[in-house]
């Protein structure tokens, strides 16, 4: 398996890839996701790769794109000036899964966060998404806080 930075001409494996994130987002919560054709479009991928201040890596086996992740660098206000990189997306072909290409790029992410002057990781994991917590708990993840729902 190769890691390797993202370009212009992976967008059509990018967005097959997306597709499978939003199929589980649309079956997990309906009432909040809508099925779409594109999660980005062409132009918001080419913002994204081009971007200093984002990571946007993808996992190459037999030359085909096997996962993605893309890590934003952020820093909060109101709060301690600490660079944080936010996980946007980290993303294993449902085919592929199981074979560590998550924890691979997961890792990879982190060192290139680090090296560009994060000091912690942050991402967002939805409730039903027993796997993913499961994966990120495994990858030394902890809760940071909870968003409580309830409709009226």
């Amino acid at each position: 398996m190769n890691i390797r930075d993202m370009r212009l001409e992976d967008y059509k494996e990018v967005d097959r890839l997306m597709a499978q994130v939003h199929k589980l987002h649309v079956e997990g919560r309906p009432d909040l996701y809508v099925d779409v054709e594109h999660i980005y479009s062409m132009e918001m991928f080419r913002e994204m790769v081009e971007n200093e201040n984002m990571i946007s890596i993808a996992a190459e086996e037999n030359d085909a794109i096997v996962g993605i992740c893309f890590v934003s660098m952020r820093e909060k206000t109101c709060m301690v000036r600490r660079k944080t990189a936010y996980m946007d997306d980290l993303c294993v072909d449902e085919s592929c899964r199981g074979k560590g290409i998550g924890k691979n790029l997961f890792v990879y992410a982190k060192k290139r966060a680090k090296e560009m002057g994060a000091e912690r990781m942050d991402l967002m994991v939805w409730n039903f998404n027993e796997s993913a917590l499961k994966f990120y708990e495994k990858m030394g993840m902890k809760p940071q806080r909870y968003i409580m729902e309830e409709y009226l």
